[in-house]
């Protein structure tokens, strides 16, 4: 396969890469972490298959223990694939495959960057995906990262542009999103919506996601998005209503989502959880937030997630106007003793 004709005949149009090493690793002008160069030998359709395999297990990790330590062992991985991969030779088949398979390994590297607290980092490397994903022509895949960059906007005080992101992602995947990828796309729109108070807006995404997944039974669904179940679901209703400042409605849908959860989802489990603590202090209840703040906070040391940290550090700050008060104090003893060292 001549790789420089298959760059410049794929949609993205990467008229500035002569070779798929370069072409990963230049994606705004500067490569987010050093990758050393070289590499050949054949590329078969089990290779990719093994770097797609690679990643469902990162994934389940990430969800299960946090990006903190996860990140660099992934990272490393991504920077073996890249430099024995694609600077092999392959076929086009494989080589569409090899790039959607590279474009998951380095979306993921983003998100678990994204959950380290390196938004700028993690921003650059959700850029170098889309484009890999582009190059795969992988409409479907390229929609989902610009989801995750939807998600990473909201996280970041930036409703607007995350609506415009998931709505691009929309436009962008014409037709190509199974019913489940419909659905997660929309939830992120959603969640921009309810990061601006519009809550009229919301609803309506909120119920388009959730006829979309309604619909998903029989999709045949590619692994990215699989995961996105109920749970998952009732996690982004409770997620926006927390953001909409409508407490019980976020208590509601959050226990929802804990009691449909199946093992393995513990940052799942610690954000619905601090999102109940927050409603309940919305609603001037201290017992009861403490009560679940402490819940979250023993999920929450399982895991190294910057994510649940923010989380769990607003839902403190907004505990300073008590913070005479018993149950405030005895909260916050146990949260200095769990993370003694640790900003949170």
């Amino acid at each position: 396969m001549n790789r420089r004709n298959f760059l410049l005949g794929s949609t993205f149009g990467a008229a500035a890469f002569s070779s798929p090493a370069l072409f990963w690793s230049t994606a705004t002008g500067a490569e987010p972490e050093p990758m050393e160069h070289g590499g050949s030998g054949r590329v078969r359709e089990a290779d990719v298959e093994r770097i797609r395999q690679t990643v469902v297990m990162f994934r389940k990790l990430d969800r299960a223990q946090g990006g903190g330590d996860l990140r660099d062992t992934v990272v490393n991985h991504l920077n073996g694939v890249a430099r024995t991969k694609l600077s092999g030779s392959y076929g086009d088949d494989v080589g569409r495959g090899l790039f959607r398979a590279v474009a998951e390994l380095t979306e993921l590297v983003g998100w678990l960057s994204f959950d380290s607290g390196r938004h700028a980092l993690a921003q650059r490397y959700h850029i170098q995906a889309l484009r890999l994903a582009q190059a795969a022509d992988d409409r479907a895949y390229g929609a989902y990262v610009m989801a995750n960059m939807a998600c990473q906007a909201v996280y970041l005080g930036h409703g607007w542009e995350a609506v415009q992101l998931a709505r691009a992602a929309q436009q962008g995947a014409r037709g190509s999103l199974t019913h489940r990828g419909q659905a997660l796309v929309l939830a992120m729109e959603a969640r921009g919506h309810a990061a601006l108070s519009d809550e009229r807006a919301c609803v309506e995404a909120l119920s388009a996601a959730e006829r979309s997944l309604d619909a998903a039974d029989g999709d045949d669904d590619p692994a990215w998005c699989q995961y996105f179940d109920k749970a998952e679901l009732i996690h982004e209703f409770a997620h926006c209503h927390r953001d909409l400042r409508l407490p019980r409605a976020t208590q509601e849908f959050a226990n929802e989502a804990i009691g449909l959860r199946t093992d393995g989802y513990t940052r799942r489990c610690a954000q619905d959880t601090t999102f109940m603590a927050a409603a309940h202090l919305e609603e001037g209840d201290l017992d009861q937030a403490c009560a679940k703040a402490s819940e979250a906070l023993d999920i929450a040391s399982r895991l190294n997630s910057s994510q649940c940290n923010d989380f769990l550090r607003e839902f403190r700050t907004r505990l300073h106007p008590h913070e005479r008060e018993p149950v405030v104090r005895e909260f916050s003893e146990h949260a200095e003793e769990l993370y003694a060292g640790m900003a949170v």
